[in-house]
């Protein structure tokens, strides 16, 4: 499927994967903004990634609009078939408990689900890290199973506990520090997702594999306590 290519600003071209699913667009973003990057004309200043779309800047003082919507056009049908990553396949476990799932009953109701339907399709899928992003380590995720797409919560709250897990849109994620944030919280995870100390100080990175894998109050207790040691 072809991206549109439209203008953003007197400078910028923004180039869009709309009708594709999060996946795939993910996948067409990495491939053509390496390969536009790679193969830049003389005043394209830089091509940046988003999630089912890319913008590139140029100077205007070099470049018209029709020139870089040009070569953007002749460019993008070159991009090579295959995307090399080194993306990982991980487990993350998470306590669905209703002392850290506060929105998993409304997430629910909201579905005509109940809480054991929402944990089960939560787990079941496999996720995509599509951006690292928000806050350090904050992974937003692709491939949230239709029936759990939720609106984020009209009323954000002030605080949400590191490694609460939620559901946001089409998107689940994982807070990484305690922050606000407006997503629906269904579970926590007792992993560590930054850690200044480490190196890298992120767990996740784009394009690593995810997959949730449901745990009991007592095994969460039992590894939060592993990891303080």
């Amino acid at each position: 499927m072809n991206p549109s290519i439209e203008p953003l600003g007197d400078s910028a071209a923004i180039v869009a994967w709309r009708s594709l699913d999060e996946v795939a667009a993910w996948r067409a973003v990495q491939k053509s903004t390496e390969h536009l990057d790679r193969n830049r004309l003389d005043g394209i200043i830089a091509v940046t990634p988003a999630f089912k779309s890319l913008t590139v800047y140029y100077d205007c003082g070099k470049l018209a609009w029709t020139e870089a919507e040009k070569w953007i056009a002749k460019s993008l049908p070159s991009v090579p078939p295959a995307l090399k990553t080194t993306s990982r396949t991980m487990e993350i476990p998470v306590c669905y408990d209703l002392e850290f799932a506060l929105d998993l009953t409304a997430v629910a109701t909201a579905h005509e689900l109940n809480s054991d339907d929402v944990i089960r399709l939560h787990s079941s899928a496999n996720y995509m890290v599509q951006m690292i992003g928000f806050s350090p380590g904050f992974p937003y995720l692709a491939g949230l199973p239709s029936q759990l797409h939720t609106p984020r919560r009209a009323s954000p709250r002030i605080r949400v506990p590191a490694g609460s897990v939620a559901v946001g849109g089409e998107q689940t994620g994982i807070y990484s520090l305690e922050t606000p944030g407006g997503w629906n919280i269904i579970g926590r995870t007792p992993v560590q997702l930054f850690d200044p100390q480490r190196d890298p100080p992120c767990l996740l990175r784009t394009g690593d594999i995810i997959r949730f894998i449901p745990i009991d109050r007592q095994q969460f207790d039992e590894y939060a306590e592993r990891q303080r040691l």
